[in-house]
């Protein structure tokens, strides 16, 4: 560079730029740290985007209408077997399937409409509960409620038993079915012989079905059953168990019961996934998980993921917290949750690889579903919360049902070590692999004050002889005036000219337009830093 003299900077020569360059930036979403005390690779605030290759950040997928045509449906299951692959709901008191085209109606039996609702495939069969009605079964043609299920509200199939939990009047029981039959979990005679011992049911015949009470009395509720490895975990709200059965797998026993913590537990069922060798699921404190102790394989430990975006979960209204919902799909822990209003409205994301958290918008959820089609296939389906469609995330979409989705990345506060020092930030550069449509640039300067406008970067479809993508931009100037237009190749580094003095800078991308995406590599800081002396003197402080 040669020597000349820089608007506001003292002396006649130029002093050495500082440059800070900063790519795969993969650590996710941290707003519970001050925005200038987050790691450079953070970000204080992001809505609809994932990690991708190495840790650059996208928009989000988006998603399609798989089925619609529903009313009031409350939960997602399926039922796949070597000739059937379905969906299934309970839509208001019906039970319904589809095989993506539309739905069908079994009408056998009804359920109370407006209960939480999930399913449990066991062998060829997939069984129903509400908490209200004694369980129920499909098996692909025939929808039954044998009368020998209790009113559970979730499941779990573990070594050849059904086991369940959940019910309003036994909230410390957990349910074995008999080992040769997975609906019945009523006896003859001794225990299991009524409905105050089995409530929701009203057949009472042989032998075979057994239980445990966990704690019975400690004022805290079972509520979610897991399997981690060969162990079945029981949660409290406030505590965790693991249960295993003895090699015969014929006999249950409370001595077979030990407790992992009771220090911590989990708020809802169905956020209990199994994420790898894991088991992660939705506390109190935030989404923790269950693995073993490094160096002990024996020892089981529970941990919190969720510090970084504890605002987020301290927002969570407790009284509907059981409403949400996760799947691991694609190395992403996807955990729907409810929003201070019990609106379920916001999304997190755990990106396992990167071990980022990420948030969506717009994927109001009621239930979740990793379905395998009949072309075996791996759909991601999600049943929205209002009850009338069922949507499927899809890869290369960039809408949410033919809308746009509203994405940006907010950069932390940057001041580089030296938050009292004034810099002449000369331009801000910004790697892109992909633009597809356009993307709006916002710089803040201190104090949070937009400076100069918002930067447009405008893409068009023409490619090359090689196979790149040429994009097209205009820039939008300090003023607002504009500076240029032009061409340049994908992954080459545009400069978003800054010419101004700052303590501190940040940068905001964004793009809300239809089946528009953006793929952000890296981005690079050029700044001039002014002496110690060169400080305003309103903040200073004279003894």
């Amino acid at each position: 560079m040669s020597s000349r003299k820089v608007r506001g900077l003292p002396g006649r020569k130029v002093r050495p730029i500082s440059r800070q360059a900063v790519f795969n930036p993969s650590k996710g979403l941290n707003n519970y740290g001050a925005p200038n005390l987050i790691n450079d690779k953070e970000w204080a605030d992001l809505q609809n985007m994932q990690f991708d290759e190495s840790g650059i950040v996208r928009k989000r997928m988006g998603y399609e209408q798989y089925s619609a045509s529903l009313t009031n449906a409350r939960g997602l299951g399926s039922l796949n077997t070597v000739t059937l692959d379905q969906v299934l709901t309970i839509d208001s008191t019906t039970f319904k399937y589809t095989t993506g085209t539309s739905w069908t109606s079994v009408s056998t039996i009804t359920f109370t409409a407006n209960k939480e609702v999930t399913f449990t495939q066991a062998r060829e069969k997939t069984y129903i509960w509400n908490g209200t009605e004694g369980g129920a079964y499909w098996d692909g043609t025939t929808i039954a409620r044998p009368g020998t299920m209790p009113r559970a509200s979730f499941s779990v199939w573990y070594k050849g038993y059904q086991i369940c939990s959940g019910v309003d009047t036994q909230p410390h029981r957990v349910y074995f079915s008999r080992l040769s039959d997975e609906s019945i979990f009523t006896n003859a005679a001794s225990t299991l012989n009524n409905s105050t011992e089995v409530p929701g049911a009203t057949v009472f015949s042989g032998t075979g079905a057994q239980y445990i009470d966990v704690n019975t009395g400690d004022g805290d509720k079972i509520t979610g059953l897991g399997i981690f490895g060969d162990i079945l975990i029981i949660f409290k709200e406030f505590s965790i168990y693991q249960f295993t059965l003895e090699a015969t797998g014929t006999t249950v026993s409370e001595p077979n019961l030990l407790s992992i913590t009771k220090a911590a537990g989990c708020v809802s069922h169905k956020s209990i996934v199994a994420v790898e060798n894991d088991l992660y699921f939705l506390s109190r404190e935030g989404v923790r998980v269950i693995g073993n102790e490094a160096n002990y394989f024996n020892s089981i430990r529970t941990s919190l993921l969720t510090q970084p975006i504890q605002p987020t979960i301290d927002a969570i209204k407790a009284s509907e917290a059981s409403k949400s919902c996760g799947v691991y799909y694609n190395d992403e822990y996807i955990l729907t949750i409810p929003d201070s209003s019990g609106t379920m409205n916001t999304t997190i994301v755990y990106n396992r690889i990167f071990k980022g958290w990420t948030k969506w918008t717009n994927c109001d959820t009621d239930s979740f579903l990793k379905f395998v089609d009949s072309s075996n296939n791996v759909l991601l389906l999600f049943l929205q919360d209002d009850g009338t469609k069922v949507q499927e995330f899809t890869l290369g979409v960039y809408s949410d049902d033919g809308q746009p989705i509203d994405s940006y990345i907010l950069s932390k506060v940057f001041d580089f070590g030296n938050p009292d020092i004034t810099k002449y930030f000369v331009d801000l550069g910004l790697m892109f692999r992909t633009i597809s449509g356009e993307v709006d640039i916002e710089i803040y300067t201190e104090g949070n004050v937009l400076f100069g406008g918002s930067v447009g970067l405008a893409g068009n479809p023409v490619v090359d002889g090689m196979g790149l993508t040429m994009l097209g931009y205009t820039i939008l100037g300090e003023g607002g005036g504009t500076s240029g237009t032009g061409e340049a190749f994908a992954d080459e580094v545009r400069r978003v000219v800054i010419n101004t003095n700052s303590t501190s800078i940040r940068f905001k991308i964004s793009n809300n337009r239809n089946n528009e995406n953006f793929v952000l590599l890296g981005y690079i800081h050029a700044f001039y830093p002014y002496g110690h002396f060169l400080f305003n003197s309103a903040n200073k402080i004279y003894l």
